[in-house]
């Protein structure tokens, strides 16, 4: 049920878990736990719906590569990014967990395995159409790759009864993270503030943040900053190994036999390198997405490889004339970024309306970040040669080396992740393998700000996958107790 403000005085002790966020990290463990008989509490600090004022806490810097605007990157508000995202879906592959030959850092400190369990319920919860398993193309390095299309789930819409009839799941709005309270290794208190500069601190057996991949740093960084240091000792890695998705296009294809891969058919066609690929070309992991074109721009592109190749121009011709229908696609990619130290969520010296510094991000693509999206598109152009189906038409930042990236266009996924890593060792990371801060028993973070290294794959699904599995976790402390 929803919670008025000033009610949170009123709390006491009566608070299990007390959750930092409402999005789909937030909303899945705090209605996972609620139904487990647990009293929860979802602080939120936005609206129930869009509002400039929650908005602007998000705006901030962005220096280094071209990137969007911190503020249109996502949402503040209940159901937090959901509210915008397009639902597209599938897990990280197996060996996205691993040490990659070309950057030994993508090793997350859990294997993949130990997030399959949580397939099926994780699923459920953001309905997600069923996703095919994966399917070799044969005498290739690829792999023809399957995302979940459906439509968007709204957490704050699906569950929008159990937010304001559950009695387990109390939810609070504008009730914004300024402080956090911590006492001989556990977190004694979250002080929270509203837009009227009314403050109420909360008392919960756990803690859990779950505030995003910028703002999951960020809090903690000037949570930190306010404990003297307390909150994180060893913060060497707070808000570093900061991730995106980078996103383009990548140039074009012609296919002469567009049933090899199933472009004869779907409109949309998934292929990504194998593990295999990955090793050989020593390069990180990436989806390459064909997007098929009308006649029309078919046929441009026909002529324009037949001005380049006339022997080519000559074949394409006597197909046309026997009847052979060709396809082009448009080639977009989606690619795993390296986790670099260097890359980092970090304060800036101006305040939002609370009182909180702003983000100040910085970002940019590496060479082995170039090297990816340039080999895998490589990989398929030469499969298409070799096995003489089809051409390979690179963009023309990508054609020429070295290669300059595109300043304009998709940029990237808006997948924020990293910035409060999961690792072994508090040298290495800000959290364990249980999504715990190291230094605090019950202060625990959810969300994709804890991977250590990205796949190619959307975020959303595997950042659920951990929050529910976060939940078994606390369900089984809570019981002990």
């Amino acid at each position: 049920m929803y919670l008025p403000f000033e009610k949170l005085a009123e709390l006491g002790d009566t608070v299990d878990v007390c959750i930092i966020g409402s999005g789909a990290a937030g909303v899945s463990i705090g209605v996972t736990l609620a139904r487990q008989g647990h009293r929860i509490l979802m602080c939120e600090g936005g609206d129930e719906v869009f509002s400039e004022r929650s908005q602007d806490s998000y705006r901030g810097e962005v220096v280094g590569d071209a990137y969007l605007p911190l503020e249109a990157s996502r949402l503040r508000q209940l159901g937090g990014s959901t509210n915008h995202w397009g639902g597209v879906c599938r897990p990280l592959d197996p060996y996205d967990f691993t040490a990659k030959s070309a950057a030994p850092e993508t090793a997350w400190p859990i294997s993949h395995t130990e997030l399959t369990p949580y397939f099926s319920a994780a699923a459920d919860l953001l309905d997600l159409d069923p996703i095919p398993a994966d399917e070799p193309i044969e005498s290739s390095a690829l792999s023809r790759i399957y995302f979940s299309l459906g439509g968007p789930t709204r957490v704050q819409l699906k569950y929008a009864d159990t937010l304001s009839e559950s009695e387990n799941l109390l939810c609070c709005l504008n009730a914004n993270l300024v402080a956090l309270e911590t006492t001989d290794g556990r977190v004694a208190s979250a002080t929270l503030a509203n837009y009227q500069d009314e403050q109420h601190q909360v008392r919960a057996r756990y803690f859990i943040l779950a505030c995003g991949g910028i703002d999951n740093a960020r809090l903690l960084l000037w949570c930190n900053q306010q404990a003297d240091g307390q909150l994180v000792p060893q913060a060497q890695t707070l808000g570093r190994y900061w991730m995106e998705h980078p996103h383009a296009t990548v140039g074009q294809a012609l296919i002469f036999e567009p049933e090899v891969l199933g472009l004869d058919e779907a409109y949309n066609v998934f292929l990504s390198p194998n593990e295999q690929a990955l090793a050989s070309r020593e390069i990180l992991n990436c989806g390459l997405r064909l997007h098929r074109m009308n006649p029309e721009a078919t046929q441009a592109l026909i002529d324009e490889l037949s001005l380049q190749a006339p022997s080519l121009g000559q074949r394409i011709v006597e197909w046309q004339a026997q009847g052979r229908v060709l396809h082009s696609a448009m080639l977009r990619a989606a690619w795993e970024q390296e986790p670099r130290f260097e890359n980092r969520v970090e304060l800036s010296d101006e305040l939002d309306a609370l009182g909180i510094p702003r983000s100040r991000l910085v970002w940019q693509q590496s060479a082995l970040d170039r090297h990816t999206i340039r080999e895998s598109l490589l990989l398929l152009g030469e499969y298409l040669l070799d096995t003489d189906i089809g051409r390979v038409q690179l963009a023309d930042w990508l054609a020429a080396l070295p290669v300059t990236l595109p300043t304009d266009g998709e940029l990237a996924g808006r997948h924020h992740m990293g910035g409060t890593r999961m690792s072994h060792h508090p040298e290495q990371g800000i959290v364990n393998a249980d999504c715990r801060l190291f230094a605090q028993d019950n202060m625990y973070v959810a969300g994709s700000s804890v991977f250590a290294s990205a796949g190619h794959a959307n975020p959303t699904l595997t950042l659920v996958q951990l929050a529910l599995r976060l939940c078994d976790h606390l369900n089984q402390r809570l019981n002990q107790a």
